[in-house]
This record gives C-alpha cells, structure tokens and sequence, in this order.
C-alpha cells in the first residue's frame, strides 16, 4: 500500500471558519510572544542593569546563566528551535512540558548575556498554543496544519516585525505561504506591537535593529556585492563552528547539564575582554561601528568574527535562541571592515549588504532573510538588500550539501 503525501489546503481559496481561527490565533500568539519578549528583557535589566556591574562579574553571571539552563535541558528542553519548528507544523498531542522548560531556557539564555536573539522562547511557547488549538479545532490533518502554521506565523511575525517574513518561515523555504498565514501574520505583528508596549513602554525600541537610509547609485550596487559576500562567508563560519562545536561537545562532554555551563563560560571569558559582544547585538551595533572608525578594519573584523563563533557556542551548548541578530551584528562588523578598501562606497550600503549576507547564509534561507532586512532596515535600502541575499545564495550554493541542509536554527 502506497504512502499518501500529507493533504494541503488550497494557498488562494481560505474558507472563512479557517480565516478567523487564524486571525484569531494570530492576535493571540503575537500577544504571546511579546510576552516572552518582554519577560526576557526584564530579566536581563534585572540582571546586567540592577548590579554593580565591572568586568570581573560578567563570567560568574554567564556561569550561572549555563548552570539555569542546564536544568532546564535535564528537565526536557532537549530540542533544537528548527526541531519545534518542524513539529509545530504537524500538531501531535502529547508534548508535555517540554515548550514550557524551552522557553524558559530561552528567557534565561537571553536574559543572562547569551549572544542569542529571543527566538527561541517564543517559538517554544507559540508552538505549543498552536498545537493546542490546532488539535481542539482542526476537523482534518490539512486543517490541523494550516492552523498550526497560522499560529507559528502570527508569533514570528510579530518578533520579526515583518508581516512577510513570519509566514514564509511557518511554510517553510521554497513554498508560498497560504493566505491564510499572511492573516495570522499581519494580526501577529499588530498583537506583539500593542502587548509589548503595553506590558513595559519603551521595551519595543531595545529590539530593533538600527534604522538606515541612503540613496544607491549603479556603483553602489555593482561595489555591494564585495561586503555582502564579505558577510556571507562570516555567515557559512557560524554555519561550520555551529556544527563542530555541537558535535564536540556531545563528544567531549555527554552531560546535558554541564554542556550549558561550559558554553557559559567561554562567553563569560571571551566577554571580559570585549563586553560589546554580549546580548544578541542589535543594541550594541552603533558602538561596534563607532569603534570601528577610531581603531580600524582589523579591529571590525575581530568584532565579526568572533560574534558569530560565540553565537556558535551559546547554540552548540544548549543555550536555546536564534541567531539573526548576532548575524547581523557580525555582517555589519564584516560588512563595514571593506570599507576600508571601497573608496566612495556609502558606509550605510556595505553595511546592509553585510548584514543581508551573513543572515542569508547563516538562516540557510535567502527568502526569510531578505523578507526580515527589508522591514528592518527600511526600504530605502531594498537594493544593498538584495545584492546581500544573492551574495548569500551563491555562498550557500558553494557549501556542501550536508551543510545547508535544514533552517540555521539547529545545532
């Protein structure tokens, strides 16, 4: 007897039940996500904000941030975000409390210094909601999954702050996303903007990446290519060091718990000597430029580098959370290092291009990271954009295959 392939719903027909459980959804797991959100930035003001706060402190706290989420890990947070990604799409009872100890591993990781973004918390929550309403409400599989996806799109959107890119990354790379999730998407994005400023005003600003404009002339887009492939390989080293690192670790140490405290450290260690790599890196991206003007090329690329290796660690060593913004930081680090050799090159252009290319190749996903850098740098700056992600895609296509397989979430 043959395997059937899984039913889907028609991408432009939506029937109106399934129209306003995803509207519904959406609102509900963009207010979920905010609330993760904001619960990871008070904890890190709690921590990093409330202390007296020099040097020496940052590897007791980065330690004991590895000894939290190595609890959370023994207690059940085991899995990768691309892995609860993959599962959320595909509804099944039985998960336990297993979202619950990852999002919490989440909080932790972002809120105790990780060079993580706050991915990760939010998609273990919102998955989890999906999955509960998709079960009590799907009448069929296609169903169950169109709605699932619904509430994974409306929760990325809203995180993303790009209405695009939530549902592309809910379908999945390569497939048009149905309607129905754009729906979810945009009501995603509305829940988290209003929830979030509600629960802490201002907690909205300390997420975005900084806004750019600037005006690309033919030399600009035609010079963009050298910083966007620049980034794209910083982007294919997060790729390689997130592979061996994961693979070294379950080797050299087999121990769930102590992977994150051993991961803790070595942010700690690398951090006191250069705190502007803490935290995921959209906050401190303008002083990574400013130091880069007074003290050179070698120091960005030094910046770079070494962001996207210790975004590496903390995934490597369980510390749950995504990497699209420590990306951003280490392209924009890379990006602006050839500007040194790019005479007449508008800083704000090689900087876009970096960033688009580093995200390109570190996600494995041209579209999604295109979609996300449009809305958050601004379109003004949709051509460094794109020469960014074909700069990216044409990394990817130089990479073994083993390698870019799967989303840049997993380790």
């Amino acid at each position: 007897m043959e395997d059937k392939a899984p039913a889907r719903l028609s991408p432009r027909k939506v029937p109106l039940r399934l129209a306003v459980i995803s509207l519904l959804l959406g609102l509900a797991s963009g207010a979920v996500a905010a609330a993760v959100y904001v619960a990871m930035i008070e904890l890190q003001v709690l921590i990093w904000h409330t202390v007296p706060l020099d040097r020496w402190m940052i590897l007791p706290i980065t330690v004991m941030g590895g000894v939290l989420i190595g609890g959370t890990v023994v207690m059940g947070a085991r899995l990768d975000i691309e892995q609860e990604i993959a599962e959320a799409r595909d509804p099944k009872p039985h998960r336990g409390l297993r979202s619950l100890w990852m999002a919490l591993g989440a909080i932790i990781a972002v809120g105790f210094g990780g060079v993580l973004g706050p991915e990760g918390g939010i998609i273990a929550l919102v998955s989890q909601l999906s999955a509960i309403v998709a079960l009590v409400l799907g009448r069929e599989a296609a169903e169950r999954r169109a709605i699932a996806q619904a509430g994974l799109a409306g929760g990325l959107a809203g995180f993303y702050h790009s209405p695009i890119a939530g549902p592309v990354q809910a379908e999945g790379e390569g497939e048009a996303p149905k309607l129905s999730l754009y729906i979810a998407g945009l009501a995603g994005l509305i829940a988290f903007l209003f929830t979030a400023d509600f629960l802490r005003e201002g907690s909205l600003a300390a997420m975005y990446l900084p806004r750019f404009d600037a005006d690309p002339d033919r030399y600009d887009a035609l010079v963009a290519i050298l910083p966007g492939l620049v980034g794209a390989a910083g982007g294919a080293l997060f790729i390689f060091a997130n592979r061996m690192l994961a693979q070294t670790l379950t080797d050299r140490i087999p121990s769930l718990f102590w992977q994150p405290v051993f991961g803790g450290a070595i942010l700690g260690l690398i951090c006191m000597a250069a705190p502007v790599l803490l935290f995921a890196g959209h906050n401190e991206m303008h002083h990574m430029l400013e130091l880069g003007a007074r003290h050179g090329p070698g120091l960005l690329i030094v910046l770079g580098v070494t962001k996207v290796v210790l975004c590496a660690v903390c995934l490597g060593s369980r510390w749950l959370g995504g990497p699209i913004f420590p990306l951003c930081f280490g392209g924009a680090a890379l990006g602006a290092a050839t500007l040194f050799f790019l005479p007449g090159l508008n800083p704000i252009i090689g900087v876009a291009a970096g960033m688009t290319g580093a995200a390109t190749v570190g996600l494995k996903m041209p579209i999604l990271a295109g979609a996300v850098m449009i809305f958050v740098l601004g379109g003004g700056l949709m051509l460094p954009v794109f020469v960014g992600a074909l700069a990216g895609w044409i990394v990817l296509q130089m990479l073994p295959e083993d390698l870019t397989r799967g989303g840049g979430l997993a380790h």
